[in-house]
């Protein structure tokens, strides 16, 4: 007879969780299919965990966006206060990882450690800071066999010729999380069929290994963790039993963190995570990325192809939890954006060079916005970015909207647009957007798209220099045609205090 699940702790999984004001910060809880106010375990403090990477081949954009959402989340909280440790592990372990370093005659461990490495430079690159725990498997195998041991102490689990599998129906609410009755499951796609199950729902905990497999000695025999059970034991060992948010894509919704609820609440006396968050997934031009589509992008090809803030960008102007497609229309608006932001910020930094001591204040009938106040709205309704962007669009609006208007003087408004350009730059850092210098980020976007568009750079230069020499010769006539011959090439020209400068519109 198997042991039943206290029933109170798991509805506690909703109710306690739902405490709340209504106000601050409000999360949507897949477990609960709801947007819920987020209150952490522990006054002040946050305790997080994001599934990392299958370290068998090199990061694509969808690890990229992934991690760079959770980073994004993390950051936002740091902001709002809070201390937060956050954990995202590496998978350094698995059937993938095996057969790829068999290929290419290395040990399993070492081309894992190479994968690793390459991610780690591929997120470096995408502006991710790494979380504040990063473990592998292979150094926590023992807490991976305790917590394996303690599901078959609990009758929850069972060893069958070395390996040891989860009783599924043995738990009473598998399938809560992703909203499916443990009947209507089939075995087949996405569940691990094998001979030796007593049911086919069961999934592996430890495999027995194989010949000239990696293994570890284990109570059951020489072996390697099944993939799901690793969160699990990784999770509460660094962030305990019960904490705060547990997150990764939408296409892990099951099994694999259906079965992490399902392992942790019968192997444990905790609650595991409170919120359970998860991104949308990618598409490249429509269709869902694969290699033998011809489509497939890794973060190495983006960056190497597009800006990569235009990459945070892209894929910070959709809610985390929509799907994205990866297009080039969705880069060009990008650059777009990222231009006019720039190109705005270098307009204050001109300011503030000649207007440094222009005398504090709002002139009369001016109503700067509340960007702080208008950013946080958006971010704490479920760290909406995407709203939190158009705020940040409408901030410069107003800003290029004050700097075009003839009144009041430059002098007496020079402060208040400096206000609000610090505002935009502080806010958009908690996104970990428009941290470079103005005039450096708007160079290397214009080099990113002379290489995409082959312009000849010698070409251009020339031309502007012909167009000055026009202008010189107060030859209005050739300087407005060169202008305009450069535009059709796509290259926009800005005649400023400090010379002529040109970019090329995306």
């Amino acid at each position: 007879m198997y042991h039943s699940l206290n029933a109170s702790r798991f509805s506690g999984y909703n109710a306690e969780f739902r405490k709340g004001s209504g106000m601050g910060i409000q999360v949507y809880n897949t477990i609960t299919r709801t947007k819920e106010p987020f209150e952490p375990l522990e006054a002040g403090k946050v305790r997080m965990y994001a599934c990392g990477v299958t370290t068998y081949d090199v990061c694509h954009i969808g690890h990229g966006m992934q991690a760079l959402i959770y980073d994004v989340i993390r950051q936002y909280l740091t902001f709002r206060g809070y201390d937060v440790t956050y954990v995202r592990n590496y998978t350094d372990v698995d059937d993938k990882i095996i057969a790829r370093a068999n290929g290419l005659g290395i040990p399993a461990l070492e081309h894992a450690s190479n994968m690793i490495a390459s991610s780690e430079r591929d997120l470096a690159a995408l502006g991710v800071q790494p979380a504040t725990i990063q473990p592998k498997v292979s150094d926590n195998i023992p807490e991976i066999i305790e917590l394996i041991q303690s599901l078959i102490t609990r009758d929850y689990a069972y060893e069958i010729n070395g390996d040891v599998y989860f009783r599924v129906r043995a738990f009473q609410d598998y399938g809560r999380l992703s909203n499916r009755n443990v009947d209507d499951l089939r075995s087949g796609a996405r569940i691990e069929v094998s001979e030796h199950k007593q049911d086919a729902l069961d999934f592996a905990l430890w495999k027995r290994a194989k010949e000239g497999e990696i293994s570890w000695n284990s109570p059951w025999g020489p072996g390697r963790p099944g993939w799901h059970i690793e969160c699990s034991a990784l999770a509460m060992k660094y962030l305990g039993a019960s904490f705060d948010i547990h997150g990764g894509g939408k296409d892990l919704i099951f099994p694999h963190h259906e079965n992490e609820i399902a392992q942790s609440l019968c192997g444990t006396n905790g609650a595991f995570s409170r919120y359970w968050v998860h991104n949308g997934l990618v598409t490249v031009d429509g269709r869902k990325m694969s290699k033998s589509l011809d489509n497939f992008l890794t973060i190495d090809d983006a960056v190497n192809r597009y800006y990569p803030e235009s990459i945070r960008y892209a894929i910070l102007r959709n809610h985390y939890a929509a799907n994205i497609d990866f297009s080039e229309q969705a880069f060009y608006d990008a650059y777009s954006r990222l231009i006019y932001f720039y190109s705005t910020l270098a307009k204050l930094d001109e300011i503030r060079a000649t207007h440094a001591e222009a005398p504090a204040g709002v002139p009369e009938g001016m109503n700067p916005p509340d960007l702080k106040t208008e950013f946080i709205n958006a971010m704490d309704d479920d760290f909406n970015t995407a709203c939190a962007l158009r705020e940040i669009g409408t901030a410069f609006k107003w800003i290029n909207d004050v700097m075009g208007a003839k009144k009041p003087k430059l002098k007496q408004k020079a402060w208040v647009l400096l206000k609000v350009g610090d505002e935009i730059r502080r806010c958009a850092a908690v996104l970990r957007l428009l941290t470079e210098e103005p005039a450096q980020a708007l160079a290397d976007i214009r080099d990113y798209l002379v290489r995409q568009r082959d312009i000849d750079v010698n070409a251009v230069a020339s031309q502007i220099e012909e167009r000055d020499r026009a202008r010189a010769d107060k030859d209005w006539q050739r300087a407005d045609q060169i202008r305009n011959e450069l535009a059709d090439m796509g290259i926009l020209i800005m005649d400023t205090p400090n010379g002529t400068v040109w970019q090329v519109q995306p």
